[in-house]
């Protein structure tokens, strides 16, 4: 029996998960992703990256612009009733409530080592403090921002010519492959959930643009 899954997600980093998870086999019921957004002179409609490839490969897909106090979109989620949410840097708060709506939870797929770098901007803030490795952590998401257990992370070298584009698509093929030895596991009850040391937690707000002058 199929079983259902809903993804999260929105930049180009998302993109591959996505398609890895299709390519597969896994049955995606329904994909989430953050609504087009106008261009600067407001002449031209950018979708996300997901959900030019949801079209693509004909996922239905919703663009909710919060899911937060949306009762309609709360009836949707729990109508679905999902064995698996897989989230990769959907760019909103999942509002506690949906939490128990998925069999087996919201699986966050987040590109540091948890729990360094919790919050917006992991991959630039590793580069920005020198680091020597960085890589991704698939966790479950809890009620506060990426302070959920953890069952996996997977290491790369951050070499002396990286940068923030190099390392995330690195990490973003590194994840596509992974979910694929994991979620399966997750699905089946055999993946275990470890606390992170929050004593060790490193958080970062999101960075702000630089106005050119």
């Amino acid at each position: 029996m199929l079983k259902k899954i809903v993804f999260m997600g929105t930049p180009f980093f998302a993109v591959p998960i996505l398609k890895s998870l299709y390519q597969n086999g896994y049955s995606v019921s329904v994909v989430y992703t953050q609504p087009p957004q106008k261009s600067q002179r407001g002449q031209k409609i950018n979708k996300s990256p997901i959900q030019g490839i949801s079209e693509t490969l004909k996922i239905e897909y919703r663009t909710p612009n919060s899911l937060k106090n949306n009762k309609e979109e709360y009836n949707y989620f729990k109508e679905l009733d999902a064995d698996i949410a897989i989230v990769v840097a959907y760019g909103q708060i999942i509002p506690n409530e949906y939490l128990s709506l998925v069999k087996k939870g919201f699986i966050n797929i987040h590109a540091s080592l948890l729990p360094k770098w919790r919050g917006a901007a992991p991959i630039q803030r590793s580069i920005m403090n020198l680091e020597k490795e960085t890589g991704i952590s698939i966790m479950r998401i809890g009620e506060k921002l990426d302070t959920g257990p953890v069952c996996n992370f997977y290491k790369i070298e951050i070499m002396s010519n990286d940068n923030t584009e190099t390392i995330s698509e690195k990490l973003s093929a590194l994840a596509a492959e992974k979910i694929l030895d994991n979620i399966d596991e997750i699905l089946e009850g055999k993946t275990e959930f470890k606390e992170q040391n929050h004593d060790e937690a490193s958080m970062q707000l999101k960075l702000k643009k630089q106005k050119v002058k």
